[in-house]
């Protein structure tokens, strides 16, 4: 090691607290940019995993491939995992009660890992003549089985009859009553498994997922199969997996009615490969990229303002011992190297602290976080840290960049340091009279000693500067965390549109009775503090050009025969519910009897479009109109009463302008079915809704009752559980989002505290002078509390109305999409203005109880600190 690197060593050891607080800033920098890049890294990797847990490993999928062609796909070098699959269609079962999901829908597997099929219990089915039932159909379609029974399925074609003709059903149709299921084969299966398989679930909609075995050497040639492949290096493949597979596909016959075609479709497994960093649509990690370099260059400011002010510092210290370097002999190029040799010890210390420290502070966070991560984002995998060497390159080379940027300046300053400049002292105290000129109010209101200490600051620019700059980062920061905050909060409100209730049962069935008698046993149970029980059937209304409002007309364009298409929803409210939205609405229910069909419209409403809520009216007509349906012949509504009171059942806005809404009793409702046509009453939707303080308990009670209906189709929303799921989100992004702007506190206050201590530590020469000419030590207080003050005012001055305008950025951001009113978080004002003063205040006292150890004569003397 040369001299002057162990003279630089020397000075580091001799300047302990200037060089510890650097120390720590690099730390707090490079544990702040581990932490980003390993969220970064841990979010895909839980997405990743949720994706593979949810539809498979397979990155592409050759569909319709005949069975001759399996092999040329399977033999590939670059695959090297596959599964063959092969549609095998509906089956019944003959005891099967649920009139919603009859039936099971199998296909046959040669891999069910592949495809996302996971083992519950038992063993997958390893040939054509084993069957897995999903777990779903255990649960929910009220047929017994276990694993060893033997089942015998007709397998068949769904039909319905349309206007006399015979349409087939496919795996998009839902079950209607009327279809017919006209069976094909019979065939027996040993059930040797439960599995789960959620994307599997949801390719049929009228049937259960079952699975059976393939045996590959049985193919079928002519027929269509799935081939699912897993390639073998596809990350290292990169968007080629494209390619890769249109080549493929290439040399693979197609099926199509049974006859060849050249080429196959190729579906891909999109989730998994976005996740994967893998895209051919590269939106979505563009924006993740662009959201950590956003976040990395504020780093960097706040990282490269507190470096380089502590090199600044130290060469401000230091350049008379340069100087005299370069009277003995020290060439330019030597000068520098020590500036950066200094840069390189403190980030040898700094660097790895911060990727340790980073790494156990994110990895704490996440295991913490990880229930509500999971939750916010609906995913059954829990987040993990994960540390990727590119990452923790990144984040190095990174950090080597900011120590570079923060030393390069001072690295060149020290070079042009002459040997007389240096022993004058001269280059840091080039200053004129105007330069530190003062108002003459700042003595008269404040005192000689106030003024000093403003004199001082104006003297000492760079120090100055350096320090206002941090205090005001660290209020723009806080600020703009705070106000989004609020705005986001806002936001979510206006968006989730509170419900009038906790919890509701939706049902629908063929058979209206049973609905009924669900709903009717849902109303009688304890746990509940209200219960509202609907009905609701969809209907066209037909209006003339002077029935609707202009609110409407704006929207809406003519038909060819100058009428108005809307629609309607005539919904039922259960007598009691009934009588207390009449009472609260003002409405006489004498008005709604009679042998018509009467029911009040609700006529006016809050319409979300896109970011804006307008309140509308939608009709002109008048009480005792009637209104013309279009469910069937005659059929016909009756306004009894008009009102913009919303019944319980309505949301606080609709976003569609066109469903106007009336309310009849559930005698009017039963009126109006009669009338219709034999279909109406599979069209009928039940809810009931609940309000609830014991939901666990109310959840308990329903489910039995639930269960007892299993051909009825229930869907249940648990509203409290959205609340807690929000509460999830507000906790995470709160969390990240303060912890951010705490870390870059840490840093910015490092700044003004290694400023300021080293700037009072620096002129314990020129108050050691000023005491000897008589200054007190009540004076030297006042003077030092006066500094304080004006680097607050300074920093509050220069950092509210930016972060003002920041706050109002934010807003107009989020106002594109929600309208609400620019609000300033005056508490937060408050919190970050007393914070500032708190800081700067800390600081002085810490350096004032310094200066009281310091003795005169050995300050004058002395010029290390």
């Amino acid at each position: 090691m040369n001299i002057v690197n162990q003279l630089t060593l020397r000075y580091m050891k001799k300047n302990k607290s200037r060089t510890l607080v650097t120390i720590i800033g690099v730390v707090i920098s490079v544990a702040m940019l581990t932490a980003v890049f390993s969220i970064s890294s841990s979010f895909m990797d839980m997405m990743q995993r949720n994706a593979i847990a949810y539809s498979g490993k397979w990155q592409a999928a050759f569909l319709n491939v005949t069975g001759e062609d399996v092999a040329v796909i399977t033999n590939r070098e670059a695959i090297e995992r596959y599964d063959i699959d092969q549609k095998l269609g509906f089956a019944r079962l003959s005891n099967s009660p649920n009139s919603v999901k009859p039936y099971l829908y199998i296909t046959g597997h040669s891999n069910h890992d592949v495809v996302g099929v996971s083992l519950i219990d038992g063993r997958l089915p390893q040939n054509e003549n084993e069957l897995a039932l999903s777990s779903e159909y255990l649960r929910t379609a009220g047929v017994s089985l276990k694993v060893g029974d033997v089942v015998t399925l007709n397998f068949g074609d769904r039909s319905l009859n349309v206007d006399g003709q015979s349409e087939t059903l496919g795996n998009n149709d839902v079950y209607q009553s009327k279809e017919v299921f006209t069976p094909t084969n019979t065939k027996t299966y040993t059930i040797t498994g439960i599995v789960q398989a959620p994307d599997k679930e949801q390719e049929v909609t009228a049937a259960y997922r079952a699975f059976s075995g393939l045996s590959e050497g049985d193919l079928e040639e002519g027929s269509p199969y799935t081939v699912s492949v897993e390639y073998k290096d596809f990350k290292g493949l990169g968007n080629d997996i494209y390619e890769t597979s249109d080549a493929i596909a290439s040399k693979v016959s197609g099926v199509k009615d049974q006859v060849k075609s050249n080429g196959v479709k190729i579906k891909y497994n999109r989730d998994l490969l976005l996740y994967s960093g893998v895209s051919n649509d590269s939106h979505f990690l563009n924006t993740v990229y662009l959201a950590v370099l956003s976040v990395g260059i504020i780093i960097l400011i706040g990282s490269v303002s507190l470096i380089y002010n502590a090199f600044a510092i130290s060469l401000s210290e230091r350049s008379r011992t340069l100087g005299m370097l370069s009277s003995v002999g020290a060439t330019k190029q030597q000068k520098r190297a020590s500036v950066f040799f200094e840069a390189a010890v403190i980030g040898v210390i700094a660097i790895p602290a911060g990727l340790f420290f980073g790494s156990i502070g994110i990895g704490v966070t996440l295991h913490l976080l990880s229930p509500f991560i999971q939750k916010m984002l609906f995913v059954s995998e829990p987040i993990r840290l994960v540390i990727e060497p590119y990452s923790m390159i990144a984040v190095v080379l990174f950090s080597i960049l900011t120590l570079l940027i923060s030393a390069w300046l001072p690295a060149v300053r020290a070079s042009k340091i002459t040997p007389i400049t240096a022993i004058r002292q001269t280059k840091d105290i080039e200053i004129k009279g105007k330069d530190v000129r003062t108002s003459n109010m700042t003595r008269k209101l404040f005192g000689f000693e106030a003024e000093l200490g403003l004199k001082n600051l104006k003297r000492n620019k760079h120090h100055y500067r350096s320090t206002v700059f941090s205090l005001a980062i660290s209020v723009i920061l806080y600020l703009a965390a705070s106000s989004f905050s609020l705005y986001m909060d806002k936001s979510y409100n206006m968006a989730q549109a509170p419900l009038p209730y906790d919890l509701s049962v939706n049902a629908r069935g063929a058979d209206l009775e049973r609905v009924r008698s669900l709903t009717n046993e849902l109303m009688s149970v304890k746990n509940a503090t209200t219960k509202v029980k609907t009905q609701l059937i969809g209907a066209d209304l037909i209006l003339n050009e002077n029935e609707v409002t202009t609110d409407i007309s704006s929207r809406h364009t003519l038909n060819p025969d100058g009428k108005y298409f809307m629609s309607a929803d005539i919904v039922s409210l259960d007598e009691a519910s009934f009588a207390a939205y009449l009472q609260s609405a003002g409405i006489d229910a004498k008005k709604l009897e009679g042998d018509e069909i009467s029911a009040i419209l609700v006529n006016r409403f809050t319409l979300k479009e896109e970011h804006h809520f307008t309140d509308i009216s939608q009709l002109t007509v008048q009480e005792g109109s009637e209104l013309p349906l279009t469910l069937n012949e005659g059929a016909k509504v009756r306004i009894a009463s008009i009102t913009d009171k919303r019944p319980p059942f309505m949301l606080r806005y609709q976003e569609y302008a066109f469903t106007v809404t009336f309310v009849v009793s559930e005698r009017g409702f039963d009126k109006f079915r009669e009338r219709g046509n034999a279909m109406l009453s599979e069209q009928v939707t039940s809810e009931v809704q609940f309000t609830t303080e014991q939901s666990a308990a109310l959840e308990n009670e329903i489910n039995p009752i639930i269960n007892k209906y299993p051909d009825v189709h229930v869907y249940t929303n648990n509203l409290i559980e959205e609340r807690k799921d929000a509460m999830n989100r507000a906790t995470v992004t709160s969390v990240f989002l303060y912890g951010f702007v705490v870390l870059i506190g840490l840093i910015c206050m490092a700044n003004i505290i290694n400023t300021i201590s080293t700037g009072m530590a620096l002129r314990k020469r020129e108050f050691a002078m000023l005491a000897s000419i008589g200054m007190t030590p009540k004076g030297m207080k006042k003077m030092l509390r006066f500094e304080g003050f004006f680097y607050g005012m300074k920093s509050l001055i220069y950092g509210l109305p930016i972060s003002l305008c920041v706050m109002f950025f934010i807003y107009k951001s989020l106002s594109r999409n929600f309208a609400f009113a620019f609000t300033v978080p005056w508490a937060d004002l408050i919190i970050a203005g007393v914070g500032v003063f708190f800081i700067v205040g800390m600081t002085i006292f810490y350096a004032n109880r310094k200066y009281k150890e310091y003795s005169i004569v050995n300050s004058l003397k002395n010029e290390n600190i």
